[in-house]
């Protein structure tokens, strides 16, 4: 079994992340190991880890969703996409070089890349910084508040399966509106939208698992931004409520329901790689599936109506 334990010092406090691949006889192996085990969730972990799973995270997974790149959309719309654009975008920047300043407004992704890093993102912020967590089902029904330092290193060690409950697992989103996080977004590059002004726009940060997400549900329209780590989108016109159980995982829905579907009957996907970013129609279902450990991302909600 190849695993390694990564302990990394960042500014005074401990990350720890393992990473590897399990092989089949590792799952045998684990197996036997959690015999002596004491604790039933390192067995549990151990046993879902071992799991073939019908979606898998780390496989390549389908995208019908249009791309364009940030020069061609402005070739098209010189002053940004225009207000209650009617299909989801994926767009991203030309050879996947955020170092290039954006054609709308010169601003610069790796600025803000680099202070969100797993590296730099507890020097972003005040010493001892708390965060207000939700639950990941379509509501956010619950609160729990922990300090960032604590909620990094349960992420990286935590990986959701499709058997845990939405209600029962938190997720670091929504509840990033006060002058610290304001003042540490400061340098996001907001998207190509005619009404994305700091005026006509909310941003909401986050930060997930491997596995975590948001359950399906529905608002108004605009942005999300992959800054580390992959994420995968799926989503449906606003006639077309999926179904599902909201206190289920986003995670449950694609390895119980997605699977199966027929082709015709899939939803609009994509995964987002770090940069990428997908524009969400005005009240178009969506859910969410981050893929890697660290997965960081930043959505702009947009004031489109009346223009």
């Amino acid at each position: 079994m190849h695993w390694r334990l990564l302990a990394v010092s960042f500014h005074g406090f401990l990350i720890r992340h393992s990473f590897g691949q399990t092989s089949q006889s590792s799952c045998r192996s684990s197996s036997n190991d959690n015999q002596n085990e004491s604790s039933s969730t390192e067995s549990s972990h151990h046993a879902s880890s071992c799991t073939a799973w019908k979606w898998d995270l780390d496989s390549e997974h389908r995208c019908n969703v249009k791309r364009i790149s940030l020069t061609d959309l402005h070739a098209q719309f010189k002053s940004g996409l225009p207000p209650l654009f009617e299909e989801p975008l994926l767009i991203f920047n030309n050879n996947n070089d955020y170092t290039v300043p954006s054609p709308f407004s010169g601003c610069v992704h790796s600025v803000f890349e680099d202070k969100s890093s797993l590296k730099n993102i507890i020097m972003s912020l005040p010493e001892n910084f708390n965060v207000t967590l939700s639950s990941s089902n379509s509501f956010s029904t619950h609160r729990r508040t922990i300090s960032l330092t604590q909620y990094l290193n349960e992420t990286l060690l935590a990986e959701t399966f499709p058997h845990q409950l939405s209600n029962e697992t938190w997720y670091l989103f929504g509840e990033t509106y006060s002058d610290d996080w304001q003042h540490m977004m400061a340098d996001f590059c907001l998207p190509p939208c005619q009404t994305c002004t700091k005026e006509l726009s909310a941003l909401a940060f986050g930060i997930g698992g491997k596995g975590s997400g948001v359950q399906w549900h529905t608002h108004g329209p605009g942005f999300s931004q992959s800054i580390h780590g992959r994420k995968h989108w799926v989503l449906y016109p606003p006639h077309h409520k999926p179904t599902y159980d909201p206190d289920y995982t986003s995670r449950y829905w694609m390895e119980e329901t997605y699977t199966s579907l027929k082709n015709k009957m899939r939803p609009y996907e994509c995964t987002l790689f770090p940069g990428e970013m997908i524009y969400f129609p005005d009240k178009w279902h969506h859910a969410t599936i981050n893929l890697d450990s660290y997965t960081a991302f930043l959505s702009t909600f947009t004031t489109e109506h009346g223009f």
